[in-house]
């Protein structure tokens, strides 16, 4: 028998993976509530320039999640990570996460956790593999 685990009691935020004092940048129209939950999470305000340990930004098509891996890859820390919000099916700007799969292995990214932000989005993790951690980003394709 297969068992699911019931994650509806947890906030956005928490499924986000987002914690206090994290350097967090924010990116897209995310919602006047998901961006002051992050902030009040945060205890902080976003930041817009240097390391990061998490960003969130709403993607609309894949040549949006190639620019946003392109910009945030090289800002993430080691254990930092990268989701990607897209609507869900059924919204006229559906974009299927598995479209952003690929491109984000070329940049040196893998996908390791999806979750539903709320009733019309949803969110794709990605991170940086432990083989190219502590620094070593090496020369990634575009």
């Amino acid at each position: 028998m297969t068992q699911t685990t019931d994650y509806s009691h947890r906030t956005a935020v928490e499924k986000l993976g987002i914690e206090p004092g994290h350097r967090v940048e924010v990116a897209g129209d995310l919602g006047v509530e998901l961006r002051r939950e992050l902030r009040d999470s945060l205890g902080r305000g976003f930041v817009r320039s240097g390391e990061l340990d998490a960003a969130v930004v709403l993607v609309e098509s894949v040549e949006d999640a190639q620019e946003a891996m392109t910009a945030y890859r090289p800002r993430l820390r080691d254990a930092g990570f990268l989701w990607l919000v897209t609507w869900k099916r059924g919204h006229e700007r559906y974009l299927n996460q598995l479209q952003l799969v690929a491109p984000a292995r070329r940049l040196g990214l893998i996908d390791n956790k999806t979750c539903s932000i709320d009733e019309e989005r949803s969110g794709i993790r990605f991170v940086i593999p432990r083989a190219l951690r502590d620094g070593s980003r090496g020369d990634l394709e575009a």
